[in-house]
C-alpha cells in the first residue's frame, strides 16, 4: 500500500490551479478528524505566518491531502487563526463537498425506476463534481417532497440503495477534478486484532433496554389517507408478538408495545411484505441493545508496521481478556483522529459491533455451572459411580453367560447332525438320499413287525 507523502497542496478556489505545496516539516499540530457517518472530514494544522505558504491559506481556497490508499481528499478552508505571540497561523478546513449544500437545487418530484448512476448524475448536474465509481444496483423509485440541495440528495440516494459515499479528487496536470463514489462499504476486513495493553486504550460495554418490546405494531402510509397494516392477514391484529420476549419482559402479564413504520416510498406495500419487515425488526427489539465504546491507538504508524494500520471503514477484531467472560468483538472503524507529524496522537472509534463467542469459554462456563449446581453432593456422585461400576460388572457377567449358552446350543446342534441315523422303511432297497454309515433299510415286504 502506498504511503502518503504528507505534502499539503494548496489550490486556488477560483481557478482550480495548484498554487502552493507545504512539506510535512513546515507544519505541525496537524489533525485530521473523519467519520464514516455523514461523511464528516475536517483538517487543521499550523504553519509559520509570513511565509509564502501561509499567504496562500486564505478563506475558501482548497487544501489537498493524500490519505491511505492513495485517495486525495479536498478540503475547503473555513477559518484561519493568527497568533502574534509565536507568529503562527492555524488553518481549519472541512471536506470541500460541504459546498454542495449551496451549489444547486433539485425540484420536488417523483423519480421512477432509476439506477444509482442516474440519480448521481441528477444530483451533480451544474456542480464541479462528477460521477465516480458507482456500485451497480437495481432500479429504485424515490419521491422528493420539497426543494433539496445536491448534498442532501446524495445522502438520500445512498440511503435508498444502502450505499456509502466517498468523495475524492484527482490531480490532472496542474488542476484538479472532483469525483463522487458510491460503494457498498468503505474499508476492508483486515483480520487485524487489537488487544488491551497493545493498541487498545480502553473499552466499555453498555446495555440498553429502552427499545425493548414484546409486541410490535407495524404500519405504512398508503395512497391518500390509507394506512397499510397486517390486520387482514394476522387474525385481525395489527401487531406481532414474541413469546420469549413476553416471558422475559412482560409487566404483570401485559405486553410492551413498540411501533414500526419502515422507511419506504412504496405506497402499495402488501401486508405480507410489511409483516416480513416487522418480523425482521422484532428480532432487533427482543433483547437489550449492546453497544461498545472503544478507543484504540495506531501502533502501525508509530513503529512503521504497515500490517497494523487501520483505515477508514476497516473491520477488525477487538480482544479484551480483562472482561468476565473474556470479550471478543468484531468491529468497524467509523471515526478517527490522525496526525501525520505525530502518529502517537492517532485514535480510532469503532462501531457496527458483533460479539464473537469463544466456544472454549462457553464450554468452560457450562462446566463451572454444573459443578456449582452440584455443590457438596460429592457423596451422591461417588455412590452413583459405584452403582455404575457394579452395573457394568453385572452386564459383563450376563454377556459371558449368554455367549456360553450360545456356544453350547451350537455344539448340541452339531452333535445331533453328526450322530443321527436315518431309518428308511420300504419293500425294496432304497437308492436315493443314502448317507454312508447313517442310513438303515428296514425291509417291510412281508409287513411291518408287530
Amino acid at each position: 500500500m502506498r504511503t502518503p507523502s504528507g505534502i499539503l497542496h494548496v489550490v486556488d478556489s477560483q481557478t482550480d490551479q495548484i498554487i502552493g505545496a507545504i512539506q510535512s516539516k513546515d507544519y505541525w499540530n496537524d489533525n485530521r478528524h473523519w467519520e464514516i457517518k455523514n461523511n464528516v472530514d475536517k483538517l487543521d494544522f499550523t504553519v509559520f505566518d509570513g511565509t509564502k505558504e501561509a499567504a496562500a491559506l486564505t478563506q475558501q481556497n482548497l487544501v489537498l491531502k493524500e490519505v491511505r490508499g492513495g485517495r486525495i481528499v479536498p478540503y475547503t478552508i473555513t477559518e484561519t487563526e493568527k497568533d502574534s505571540n509565536n507568529r503562527s497561523l492555524t488553518t481549519y478546513a472541512s471536506g470541500e463537498w460541504i459546498l454542495l449544500g449551496k451549489a444547486n437545487y433539485i425540484d420536488p418530484q417523483k423519480f421512477e425506476a432509476k439506477t444509482v448512476g442516474e440519480y448521481v448524475d441528477i444530483a451533480l448536474k451544474g456542480t464541479k463534481w462528477k460521477k465516480g465509481n458507482i456500485s451497480y444496483e437495481s432500479f429504485r423509485s424515490m419521491t422528493v417532497d420539497e426543494f433539496i440541495d445536491p448534498l442532501s440528495f446524495l445522502k438520500k440516494i445512498a440511503s435508498l440503495f444502502e450505499l456509502e459515499i466517498q468523495y475524492r479528487t484527482e490531480v490532472v496536470g496542474n488542476h484538479i477534478e472532483r469525483y463522487v463514489d458510491m460503494m457498498k462499504k468503505r474499508g476492508q476486513d483486515t483480520g487485524k486484532t487489537i488487544e488491551l495493553g497493545k493498541d487498545l486504550i480502553g473499552i466499555k460495554r453498555i446495555e440498553n433496554s429502552q427499545n425493548i418490546c414484546t409486541a410490535l405494531i407495524g404500519f405504512v402510509k398508503g395512497e391518500g389517507d390509507n394506512i397499510i397494516t397486517i390486520e387482514k392477514i394476522n387474525n385481525g391484529l395489527p401487531y406481532i408478538t414474541n413469546i420469549d420476549a413476553f416471558q422475559r419482559w412482560n409487566e404483570k402479564g401485559k405486553h410492551k408495545f413498540g411501533f414500526y413504520s419502515p422507511e419506504t416510498d412504496n405506497e402499495n406495500m402488501s401486508p405480507d411484505r410489511l409483516k416480513t419487515l416487522m418480523e425482521i425488526e422484532m428480532k432487533k427489539r427482543v433483547n437489550a441493545s449492546v453497544s461498545y465504546e472503544v478507543k484504540a491507538a495506531s501502533i502501525g504508524r508509530v513503529f512503521g508496521l504497515a500490517h497494523e494500520l487501520i483505515n477508514e471503514g476497516d473491520t477488525i477484531r477487538i480482544k479484551d481478556t480483562g472482561f468476565t467472560p473474556k470479550l471478543y468483538l468484531e468491529a468497524r472503524a467509523i471515526a478517527g483522529d490522525e496526525s501525520f507529524t505525530d502518529p502517537t496522537q492517532d485514535q480510532y472509534v469503532f462501531g457496527d459491533y458483533r460479539e464473537i463467542v469463544d466456544p472454549n469459554e462457553e464450554l468452560r462456563k457450562i462446566y463451572n455451572q454444573i459443578l456449582s449446581s452440584l455443590g457438596s453432593k460429592q457423596e451422591m456422585l461417588d455412590q452413583l459411580d459405584k452403582l455404575v461400576k457394579e452395573n457394568e460388572k453385572t452386564i459383563e457377567t450376563i454377556r459371558k453367560e449368554s455367549q456360553a449358552a450360545k456356544e453350547l446350543a451350537e455344539k448340541v446342534q452339531e452333535n445331533l447332525k453328526n450322530n443321527t441315523v436315518n431309518i428308511i422303511e420300504a419293500k425294496n432297497p432304497p437308492i436315493d438320499n443314502l448317507i454312508v454309515g447313517k442310513t438303515l433299510w428296514r425291509d417291510i415286504s412281508n409287513g411291518k413287525p408287530g
